[in-house]
Formats: C-alpha cells, sequence, structure tokens
C-alpha cells in the first residue's frame, strides 16, 4: 500500500542574533520555519539570508543543514519537526516551487515589510515576497500570524522535538553561498534594492501573499 506523501515542516531555535531577538520579543522558544519533502532531513527550503553577514539581504533559499550548526557554534539547535499529509497534486506542485530555491533570478525576495508588521501580529502581503513564516502560510494555505500559531496548528503532526544533530550530521561542508561573506558596502547597497523591489510592488498594487504561478524575472 502506498504511503501518503508527507510535508515536513520545521521550526528551529536559531543562534543568530536576529533570530534571538525574535525570540524575546515573541517570548516564544522557535523563530525560523522551514520545509522540506525530503526525509532525509539534510536540505530545508525557506525564505532567509543570502549570506550570514547580510542579515536583511535575502530570498528563496536552500538550507543545507550546515548553515543551522554553523550559526549554533557550541550550542545545540533544538527544533520540532512537523509532518502533515499533503495530496499527490500538492507534493507534485511543492516539488517543483522548491526545485526554485536558490534561484536568484527567481523574482523571490524576503519580505522586510511583513516582518515588521509581524511584530504586531499583522502582515503586509507582497507578490512574490515572503518570510520564512509568510511562505509556510502561503504552502499550508493558513492564515498564521506567529510561529507559536503554525505550533499550535501543526502539532498533532509532530514527529521529532529535540537536537537537529540527532537528526542530521554536520559535514563540515562550508561551500554554501552562505558562508561567502557580501561585505558592508555590497551588502548594503543589496539590503536597498530589495527594499525598493518591494516598495515597487506594493505601489503597483501587487500586494497578495498566495504561492506564484510563474517565476519570471522583473
Amino acid at each position: 500500500m502506498e504511503e501518503n506523501k508527507k510535508l515536513y515542516v520545521m521550526i528551529s531555535k536559531t543562534h543568530t542574533r536576529i533570530g534571538k531577538a525574535i525570540r524575546k520579543f515573541s517570548r516564544f522558544p522557535y523563530n525560523h520555519v522551514a520545509m522540506t519533502l525530503d526525509s532525509d532531513f539534510r536540505n530545508w527550503v525557506s525564505f532567509a539570508r543570502y549570506r550570514k553577514d547580510t542579515p536583511l539581504y535575502g530570498g528563496f533559499v536552500v538550507e543545507p543543514v550546515e548553515r543551522y550548526f554553523a550559526d549554533s557554534k557550541e550550542a545545540s539547535v533544538e527544533v520540532r519537526i512537523f509532518a502533515p499529509d499533503i495530496t499527490d497534486e500538492h507534493y507534485k506542485n511543492l516539488s517543483e516551487l522548491f526545485s526554485y530555491a536558490g534561484k536568484l533570478d527567481s523574482g523571490m525576495v524576503y519580505n522586510l515589510f511583513d516582518i515588521i508588521a509581524a511584530t504586531i501580529g499583522a502582515k503586509i502581503p507582497i507578490a512574490n515576497a515572503y518570510t520564512c513564516l509568510g511562505f509556510a502560510r502561503a504552502v499550508l494555505e493558513k492564515d498564521y500570524r506567529s510561529i507559536r500559531a503554525l505550533d499550535k496548528d501543526l502539532y498533532s503532526h509532530l514527529i521529532f522535538e529535540g537536537s537537529l544533530s540527532d537528526l542530521a550530521c554536520d559535514s563540515g561542508d562550508r561551500s554554501d553561498i552562505y558562508f561567502t561573506k557580501l561585505g558592508f558596502i555590497k551588502g548594503t547597497g543589496k539590503t536597498l534594492k530589495t527594499f525598493a523591489r518591494l516598495t515597487l510592488r506594493a505601489v503597483k498594487g501587487k500586494t497578495n501573499d498566495k504561492l506564484p504561478s510563474d517565476f519570471t524575472k522583473e
């Protein structure tokens, strides 16, 4: 008998400065959301920074587990992983969507406005722009306003709680672009460009948080 398809959703306690600030403000022990269709848990997709040294320049990325381990230093990376069932059609659509993660020409960027709105339980939807939570909201088609709300909704599908290192080991590979420094000047320029792209989409009325139907570059 064929098993049901699963979408794995992970919430994590990352050890970046922004992650710590989010947890302090939300008073919830987890601050980041990532997803995968693969049960080996080595590569996740999310909306996050492209480079470690440029926190506000981000988009649709692949996050190998090495990102989490490198940020944690000596601390463990505490996670919860949920595995809700999804239909074959949803699985197929997500497989296609996730294949665009890491492609800078996808037109999908990090929604800096939405992360600010989230601090008061609001949202500022902009087409093809998400936070990690906003992307999960779109994929799961639920109006989550906080990671706490996502956790509560998916808790019946919890399959693991504990240290990520109990599921996947750190290979030591640091070849991912995340580990390549962009530098302050270039990083500031990229961040300002992201603000400009988001503002232009908002001015043009491109204000929805549904999943994109295509991935054409602006």
